[in-house]
Parts: structure tokens; C-alpha cells; sequence
């Protein structure tokens, strides 16, 4: 979960470059950027579509296979009559899934004659179809619980939740039955990632003071850590903060196989571990090269680590020399705005929810994990989707949060408690 990404990326051109503009990144390129993006909305703003032209196409060149960024080049091409290039980048975004509604924006008015803009105002409205065979698992009451994590113990047989909102862990047991897990003295804030150890008969969970948590104090603001549970009684063992007094965002974590914890910062360009037996946050790697670290997915033989970005795609992380580097992605495939990351069969799984439509998907990787070379949609245009966030594999079955329903909750905590429902969690099997 990343509370500085743009939630919703839609078909207004000025909304959607004014929407980046807001934002500080923490990458050099990044920056530069946003920073052209602004100086197109101006040139936009006055109409010099020959400057709005040539500042987007710079823009979109320092983060190639941005949704966003090639949808408002597409316009800038349209508006500067080049309708060739204008139609082959909307082909592009409709080969990614999108969902765009080109049809009601007055800048590709130009296009709105060529054969090739209806097939392609054809191609986003079959993107809108839903897509999958995801089922409804069980859903969780209350319904001000505003989910983001999951995890799963075998052993007996009881998911668990996160509460962004009430602070708190809730454990659902075969029959559909929701407890607290969490005691309210543990001292939890928001509640994001949450893995099991299975071995170790432990529950790790990522909690961060979010303003949108009841009883939210200022002064905690920017404070995160992990918390180590005892499966077996749900005692509180160990609080790992995060050693500085920075503004941090721990979202997510894994584990590896002999029980060292990685979690990741989306506020701060980190990553930390937890030594399996240790008594210390410690970090494990920083980089200007991340922006807003998500998930978090190790290869099966664990020389690997899979960091989600949600501005600029999937990194691959050498454990042996901590060496970093960007996935090559394929020009037909839409890698950022990623929440939850899973390495499933030599391959990842994604959940996506900044863009629409909000989608689970499966990126095919090479041999060598150093590059997406296509992509496949899982689910897409769910009903219960309102936002997705993370999930946990059970066997061939991806469980998953369907709804965690941000767009329900201001940065003051309050909820528009009328349009507010269970969380439900979906199942997908993985082919």
C-alpha cells in the first residue's frame, strides 16, 4: 500500500498530469520527470501544444511503459496532427489492459474519424470485461476494519487480517468464524503486510501510524515497525521499530527459509531485515533507484528478491553482493502500480490498483529473472474489486483482499460508513 500514489488514473488529460505533479519522488529521473510533466500541463494550460509535445515526450522517455505518461504523449501527438503515432500509442495501452475513455476526450477529436480509433475505442471497451475465475473465499466483518493484509496458517487452518483502521489483527478459522487476534494493549497502529512462519509458529505483521487509524496521534506520524506474534497462544513477542526518526512505511515483508524477515519502506527507499533470532530492525539495502518499495517476493532458490515499485515496475535484488536492477518489461506489458508481489513456478504474480482496471496478474519471467517478457491478466473487472491490495498463497489457490476499500477513508480517519461493506477475500486458482 503506497498512500502517495495517484488512486484512480483517468481520461482528463489536466487532472492526469496534475495528479503526478503533487508528488515527490525519491529517484533523480523520477524527479526530472514530474518536473516535465508540469511544464507540459503549463504548456498545455496555454494552448503551445508544440511545447506540451516535446516536454511529455521526455517525460514519458525516463519511465518508459508508463500508462499515464503514454497517454497523454498519445494526446500530444493528436493535438500536434500526427494521428499515427497518436493511434499506435493508444493500440499499445489497449494491448496492456487499460481502460481509457478516449471516445469522450476532445483533444484525439482529430482522430475520431480514422478506422483505427474505433478499433481501438473497441479494444478499451473490451479491457472493461470481467476477466478471471476468481470465487468468493468468506467475507470479513465488521465492515470499518479497511483490510489491507493477509496471511494463512496450515497447520490451523486460520487466516488473518489486518485492520488499516481499527489497529488491530482478527484471525478467520475454517468455518468463516472472525476473533480478535491482536489485543488492544499490543500497541499496533495500521496493520499492512502479514506473513506465517510456519515452522517457527510465528506471525510477523508490518504496522504503521497512518492518519487514517482511530486514536491517530501526530506526534507518531511517520513511525513503523514489524511485530513477531506467538501462533499458538496470539502473545505479543517482539517489536522491531525502525531505528531512525525519518518518515517510514513498512507495507510489506516475507520470509525466507531460514527465518531472516525482509520488509520493505514506501516511504523511504529501504530495505530492512530482521535476523532470524534477532533482536534488531536492521538495514539491509537503500537505493535512490526506488521511489515507493511494495511487495516483496524471494525466487524459489532464494538468490532473488523481487521488490515492487508502484512508480517504476519490479527490481530484482542479488542476495549475494546486493546488487540491483530493474526487470526489463515488455513493451506490451504495464508493470507498475503494484501492491502485492508473488513468485509463483518461475514466474510473478501481481495485484495492480492504480490504474484501471484494478487487476491480479501474471508476469512471465525469462530463465534468467531479469526480464518480463509478456504478461496475462488472472482477474480483472471483479465486482467485489474496490481496490485490492495483498494476498497469500495457499497451495495452488491465491487468496486475496478484493476490497480494502481506501477510497472510503479521508487522511482524518473518518469513513463514509453508508457505503461501507464486508471485506471479502476472493480465490483464484493458479493454473
Amino acid at each position: 500500500m503506497n498512500l502517495l500514489r495517484t488512486r484512480n488514473f483517468i481520461g482528463s488529460l489536466c487532472l492526469l498530469i496534475c495528479a503526478v505533479a503533487a508528488h515527490s519522488q525519491t529517484a533523480a529521473e523520477l524527479r526530472e520527470s514530474a518536473r516535465l510533466e508540469r511544464e507540459a500541463a503549463a504548456a498545455y494550460k496555454a494552448r503551445d501544444y508544440a511545447k506540451f509535445l516535446e516536454t511529455i515526450d521526455r517525460a514519458a522517455a525516463l519511465r518508459p511503459n508508463h500508462a499515464r505518461l503514454l497517454y497523454n504523449l498519445a494526446a500530444a501527438e493528436s493535438l500536434n496532427d500526427k494521428p499515427a503515432a497518436a493511434l499506435a500509442i493508444l493500440e499499445r495501452l489497449a494491448a496492456m489492459g487499460l481502460v481509457f475513455a478516449v471516445e469522450k476526450d476532445d483533444d484525439f477529436k482529430s482522430l475520431f474519424a480514422e478506422p483505427r480509433f474505433a478499433a481501438v475505442r473497441d479494444a478499451f471497451a473490451r479491457n472493461r470485461t470481467p476477466t478471471g475465475r476468481a470465487a468468493r473465499a468468506f467475507a470479513i466483518p465488521p465492515k470499518d476494519l479497511i483490510v489491507e493484509g493477509l496471511a494463512y496458517d496450515g497447520a490451523t487452518r486460520r487466516f488473518f487480517a489486518g485492520s488499516i483502521h481499527k489497529r488491530r489483527i482478527v484471525a478467520i478459522d475454517a468455518d468463516g468464524r472472525v476473533t480478535d487476534f491482536s489485543r488492544p494493549d499490543d500497541g499496533l497502529w495500521s496493520v499492512s503486510g502479514m506473513r506465517v512462519d510456519e515452522k517457527r509458529r510465528v506471525l510477523w505483521a508490518t504496522t504503521t501510524a497512518f492518519p487514517q487509524m482511530e486514536n491517530y496521534r501526530k506526534t507518531d506520524e511517520g513511525r513503523s515497525g514489524v511485530f513477531k506474534y506467538d501462533l499458538r497462544t496470539g502473545r505479543l513477542l517482539q517489536k522491531f521499530f525502525v531505528p531512525d526518526a525519518g518518515k517510514h512505511a513498512l507495507g510489506d515483508l516475507t520470509i525466507a527459509k531460514n527465518g531472516d524477515v525482509y520488509a520493505s519502506d514506501s516511504a523511504a527507499p529501504n530495505i530492512y531485515r530482521i535476523a532470524a533470532g534477532g533482536d534488531a530492525l536492521e538495514l539491509f539495502l537503500t537505493s535512490d533507484e526506488f521511489a515507493s518499495l511494495q511487495g516483496l517476493a524471494f525466487s524459489d532458490d532464494e538468490k532473488t528478491l523481487f521488490a515492487a515499485d508502484y512508480s517504476k515496475g519490479v527490481f530484482r535484488i542479488e542476495m549475494r553482493g546486493r546488487k540491483i536492477a530493474p526487470l526489463a518489461v515488455d513493451p506490451n506489458t504495464n508493470a507498475i502500480a503494484i501492491d502485492g508481489l508473488y513468485f509463483d513456478r518461475g514466474n510473478l504474480v501481481a495485484i495492480q490498483n492504480g490504474f484501471r482496471p484494478h487487476r491480479v496478474a501474471r508476469f512471465y519471467l525469462d530463465k534468467k529473472l531479469t526480464a518480463i517478457v509478456r504478461s496475462e491478466t488472472l482477474e480483472a473487472n471483479n465486482p467485489d474489486f474496490d481496490e485490492p491490495t495483498l494476498g497469500v498463497r495457499v497451495g495452488r489457490d491465491f487468496y486475496f483482499v478484493a476490497d480494502s476499500q481506501w477510497s472510503l477513508i479521508d487522511d482524518d480517519g473518518r469513513l463514509a460508513e453508508d457505503k461501507l461493506k464486508e471485506t471479502v477475500i476472493l480465490r483464484l486458482k493458479l493454473q
